[in-house]
């Protein structure tokens, strides 16, 4: 177990709590995937193999995916706090590693043929490059690019979820 000493807190800095927090909130989820499980791909085995996905994509959707996704699309008026912007660039920066496991593939039925399809490369990579966006926005505190950013990264997950399972469109 590593120790770890506290960081004395600057009473007079709102720049530095809401780095703080922002850190507290990274911790917190990557702590909160590991404790549940959600394990999405293995490190290097020393073969030079590339990981391999350890949960369906369909968990990987409803873990991370939704609720990050989500989360950008519904700040349609402008964050006014700290804490806000800061939920904001948690969800983007889950979206964007979400992204990147979802490149792999999954541990599902289909998964692993969706992955090779021709279709699925594009959409998963305007999902990697809106989430991008959307941080880019988040940091900038700019609202309108972020908005911009969430209209981006609607079609892919639609058209995505049209051709590979046709099922979960529009089951709100």
């Amino acid at each position: 177990m590593i120790a770890v000493t506290p960081r004395p807190t600057v009473r007079n800095s709102g720049a530095l709590d809401a780095r703080h927090k922002i850190a507290i909130a990274t911790v917190t989820l990557a702590a909160a995937i590991a404790l549940a499980g959600a394990t999405f791909a293995q490190p290097p085995n020393g073969t030079g193999e590339p990981p391999h996905p350890t949960v369906p994509i369909k968990q990987l959707m409803e873990t991370t995916i939704t609720d990050a996704s989500n989360t950008l699309w519904n700040a349609s008026d402008p964050p006014t706090s700290a804490e806000q912007w800061a939920a904001l660039e948690k969800a983007a920066l889950a979206l964007i590693e979400a992204a990147k496991i979802n490149a792999l593939g999954g541990t599902g039925p289909m998964d692993n043929e969706w992955a090779k399809q021709p279709a699925w490369k594009p959409f998963n990579d305007t999902m990697l490059h809106a989430s991008e966006s959307a941080l880019a926005a988040i940091r900038a505190k700019n609202h309108a690019a972020l908005l911009e950013a969430g209209d981006v990264l609607y079609p892919p997950c639609e058209g995505c979820h049209t051709l590979f399972n046709p099922g979960v469109v529009n089951q709100n």
